[in-house]
């Protein structure tokens, strides 16, 4: 969207009318009734599960969440917008869900009878076929927009309000449980990821990933663009503190990375990280100028295929591989293009010679991008189908593509 602000209205005289400050809404619980019939939906589940999303973050109402879980022994998947608000390793934690979520998180989503919502909507990458999503659950969805609540699937309870406070509420109306038989059918769905997980050898982009994590402090903010990279981001970076975690969720803005890691930096005072593929990066490219301008600490990891890996990767899957606009075939040099902006660079292409760039990369007072090359016919797995249920959900691809 372009607003064109014409000349002569910029330098109009006008009379100034001075208003006050535009204040924010006073938080709210969700009505008591609503929280009644809340409370004594949860105390009779047997397999509840906590699904949160940046709304949680916003209401900072982490600690009222994790509350919840250890009361009802509950499991706890979010959105892609609510990564970063609890700790990654945390034990209760089984990642994001969705159409490129955690396997874990997504069944154990799928087999729920009670599923409790927190500030978080329902597209389409989380329901997959609205008709056959988690058919057996009830569901409970609690955020301070109303609009949310039964927009896209039923509700049975829909509380608006304030999450922290609501929850602050409903909290002591729950009686505390234990489910050994549900925690024991999530820890089947645990293992049964970990053979999916893709462990080959060389240069992966999930070992890509993980070996960012090694260098990642407590406070660093890691934003992404949007693609193939992205999803794998969010599968495999570990956090520590909330608010680390900066993408464009549903808008899906390629080039949205680099404003948004430069602006991390700004906002932290500290060191930040852009996690991009070639194309989003070619959108942007432009605001390294920007970040070597203003001595920016930044790195940046450039997951090169040198294709538009998402929209390939559905063209390949879903459309007998008649692939149109997806092969790039740019023969850019990402780093001497960091260079000629006055940043610093290395392309690898093995997990060791990536290793010592990060080492240069993270002690390095300015910008470092880092071209890493990886596979043009990587995926993002699991991977439910358009139009797809859990139950058509890929995990695998066997044989030749």
């Amino acid at each position: 969207m372009l607003i064109d602000v014409p000349k002569d209205v910029q330098i109009a005289k006008c009379e100034y009318e001075p208003k006050s400050p535009v204040g924010k809404e006073k938080a709210e619980p969700a009505k008591q009734l609503r929280i009644d019939e809340a409370a004594e939906i949860i105390n009779s589940a047997d397999r509840p599960f906590i699904y949160f999303g940046g709304g949680l973050i916003t209401a900072d109402a982490q600690e009222e969440m994790l509350s919840l879980a250890e009361r009802i022994d509950a499991p706890i998947g979010c959105s892609l917008m609510g990564l970063s608000a609890i700790p990654t390793d945390h034990p209760r934690f089984l990642g994001m869900q969705g159409m490129h979520g955690h396997f874990a998180s997504s069944m154990s989503m799928h087999n729920a009878d009670v599923i409790i919502s927190l500030g978080v909507r329902f597209n389409d990458r989380v329901t997959g076929n609205r008709q056959k999503f988690a058919t057996g659950a009830k569901i409970i969805h609690i955020d301070v927009d109303g609009s949310e609540l039964s927009k896209t699937v039923n509700a049975v309870c829909g509380l608006r309000g304030d999450v922290k406070l609501t929850l602050q509420k409903l909290l002591p109306m729950l009686k505390s449980s234990n489910k050994p038989e549900w925690m024991e059918k999530v820890s089947v769905f645990r293992k049964d990821e970990e053979k999916y997980l893709d462990n080959r050898d060389g240069l992966t982009p999930r070992k890509a990933i993980i070996t960012l994590n090694k260098y990642l402090g407590e406070n660093t903010a890691v934003a992404t663009d949007v693609g193939q990279h992205q999803m794998w981001s969010a599968q495999n970076l570990s956090f520590k503190t909330p608010r680390r975690f900066v993408s464009s969720g549903g808008l899906g803005t390629m080039g949205f990375g680099m404003g948004a890691a430069i602006g991390a930096a700004f906002g932290t005072k500290e060191r930040s990280v852009l996690v991009t593929g070639d194309g989003s990066f070619g959108m942007c490219l432009q605001e390294l100028a920007t970040a070597v301008t203003y001595n920016i600490p930044l790195v940046i990891l450039i997951m090169n295929n040198g294709v538009l890996g998402m929209v390939r990767q559905w063209q390949t899957l879903f459309y007998n591989k008649h692939y149109s606009n997806t092969v790039l075939g740019r023969k850019t040099d990402f780093t001497a293009l960091a260079r000629s902006f006055g940043a610093e660079g290395e392309k690898v292409s093995t997990v060791e010679e990536l290793e010592k760039a990060f080492e240069k990369a993270f002690n390095y007072e300015g910008t470092f991008v880092i071209d890493c090359t990886i596979d043009k016919d990587e995926f993002v797995l699991p991977m439910l189908p358009p139009g797809g249920s859990m139950d058509d959900i890929i995990v695998k691809l066997e044989g030749e593509i």
